[in-house]
């Protein structure tokens, strides 16, 4: 019996905070402004961004938000000239983009200033696999990032995002610096630094009610 006074006592207690979360799916849009770091002659790629997303508002102050996101990152190629060391003429190469298409797992924490504000700050970690890319060389199948920004949202459910994501694996697929150290390989692609994506992206988001 006690048991069973203790059940509904927990039952009890559960429902008025369960009865608190707000379940909202929504769509997120928007651009990308990427590069790969430590790359010589490499300027910010201009891309789409996208999420569907499911927003769970746990509390006056703080909402967790999965989503399944696509994200076109990669590097605008530099031009560069250079003399041919056998004919001393002058070369220019304008250089090629590389574009990487990412589908991903993100988990958005937002942690709002204040209810009745819709200012707010977000963080939280991503997993991205590489579906394709038009690289020379070998790009790696995935990267873990980690991003953190600034919104504001409407009440209506309308907003807008700034997010900065910063990958934690070398984009380049089979790539071991001891190997190439050992070797005294020093090839701008080959160097001990490691190049991870860069990513600025702009958002504007919708939170559909239920």
């Amino acid at each position: 019996m006690k048991k069973l006074f203790l059940a509904i006592a927990l039952i009890a207690i559960s429902i008025p905070t369960f009865s608190q979360v707000k379940v909202r799916p929504g769509l997120r849009l928007g651009l990308n402004a990427s590069t790969i770091t430590n790359h010589d002659d490499s300027g910010r790629l201009l891309g789409f961004s996208g999420a569907m997303f499911v927003n769970l508002h746990l509390s006056r102050f703080y909402e967790l938000q999965p989503e399944m996101t696509y994200s076109n990152q990669g590097f605008k190629g530099g031009n560069y000239t250079y003399i041919d060391p056998y004919y001393g003429d002058v070369i220019h190469v304008n250089g090629d983009d590389v574009n990487i298409h990412y589908l991903g797992l993100s988990i958005a924490n937002k942690f709002f200033v204040s209810p009745e504000i819709g200012l707010h700050f977000i963080i939280g970690p991503s997993l991205d696999i590489n579906v394709s890319d038009n690289s020379n060389g070998d790009i790696t199948p995935a990267d873990v990032s980690f991003f953190g920004g600034i919104g504001y949202e409407f009440p209506m459910g309308l907003g807008i995002e700034a997010r900065y994501k910063q990958g934690f694996v070398d984009v380049r697929d089979g790539y071991y610096d001891d190997y190439y150290y050992d070797n005294n390989y020093d090839n701008e692609y080959y160097n001990g630094n490691n190049k991870l994506n860069s990513v600025f992206q702009f958002s504007v988001y919708y939170k559909f009610g239920m």
